[in-house]
């Protein structure tokens, strides 16, 4: 493996690491977002709209569903153990200069199966590590994600792609707070805009983290407007708590900032929905280790939100600090092939 796959799996090992950093547990002191609240029963049916690319093309399921990998071989292992293609593949570029974004290595055969026919979910930072907040807000980087647009187009046309993700954890360069949230919107506004002028198909995600962030507690505050975003995601993690009962679920389910309250957000906006990083983390104490009712629960919760879903893309990292992965967690595992056989069957 190279100095720059290197570099780039030690980029999403620091976004889990963040996750860490951005969990909070104490939801009486903060106000409830102002987005809609759980209508779990009461719902419509949501229609896709005009124009959304075919879903599950290469897995044969609902949506897009993938794994978050920078190393080929990794990902044809997680398609061979669940026994279906992937439809997705998540990726970070190294994103230490523009320079080095925009260094195609990210999309060559290393790091991408030879022969893959689905698409790619992309993490961008907002701005470079030597870049700023006020610099990307002004719109000087346009010129950037405009060729950054080019760049993922020219292979994947239609990929989704996700500037600024997690912006509600403190420890990340491009976080919000109730001081910048304005300036973020509008750096946000300028990633969007100019990546669509270099890839107009690419599909732009507004990506906070499940449950109320450290930085900003009401990431709906954070979002830029429906013209300039495609789908709404979050990330999620088993802790904070670990969903290993009923009542730890139910929190994770309703509270603000939960699943139900980010799935009614976006049937609200008329966007479709995703799980860009999801999975067990049995690196961390304050984790349920192998733990597969967070795989039943998580699972269930997307197959029932089925109409909503773009995609998923599970975090199958292997490094101590995580240990994400269905090869080290027999229990996730088994779990999660049996949930892929009811989502198949749906």
């Amino acid at each position: 493996m190279g100095i720059r796959a290197t570099r780039a799996i030690a980029a999403c090992a620091a976004a889990a690491m963040l996750l860490l950093a951005g969990c909070a547990d104490d939801e009486d002191s903060t106000p409830a977002p102002s987005g809609p609240q759980a209508t779990q029963t009461s719902r419509a049916p949501f229609t896709p709209p005009p124009g959304t690319p075919k879903r599950g093309t290469q897995s044969g399921l609902a949506w897009d569903s993938g794994v978050f990998h920078n190393e080929a071989h990794l990902t044809q292992e997680f398609a061979q153990l669940r026994g279906r293609p992937v439809d997705v593949i998540g990726i970070a570029p190294t994103r230490d200069t523009w320079k080095d974004l925009l260094d195609s290595w990210w999309l060559t055969d290393n790091t991408i199966p030879p022969g893959y026919r689905g698409t790619l979910n992309v993490a961008l930072p907002l701005f470079p590590e030597d870049g700023s907040m006020e610099r990307a807000a002004s719109g000087a980087d346009d010129a950037k994600w405009e060729q950054m647009g080019r760049l993922i187009a020219s292979k994947y046309p239609t990929a989704y792609v996700r500037p600024g993700w997690e912006m509600n954890i403190e420890n990340w360069p491009w976080r919000v707070t109730e001081d910048n949230v304005e300036q973020y919107k509008t750096a946000f506004r300028h990633a969007s805009t100019a990546l669509k002028k270099g890839g107009p198909q690419l599909r732009i995600v507004f990506n906070p983290n499940e449950g109320k962030g450290n930085s900003l507690a009401d990431a709906t505050k954070a979002y830029p407007g429906d013209d300039v975003v495609d789908i709404i995601g979050i990330d999620a993690y088993d802790w904070s708590p670990p969903y290993d009962d009923e009542r730890a679920w139910h929190k994770h389910r309703t509270q603000p900032g939960g699943w139900d309250f980010w799935g009614d957000f976006a049937r609200s906006r008329g966007k479709m929905f995703a799980v860009p990083e999801w999975g067990v983390i049995a690196g961390s104490p304050d984790s349920g280790g192998d733990n597969p009712e967070f795989i039943n629960r998580v699972m269930g919760w997307m197959n029932e939100n089925a109409d909503i879903m773009a995609f998923d893309t599970y975090f199958d990292e292997r490094e101590d600090y995580c240990r994400c992965s269905l090869v080290q967690n027999p229990q996730a595992r088994q779990a999660y092939l049996t949930q892929l056989e009811n989502w198949a069957a749906k």
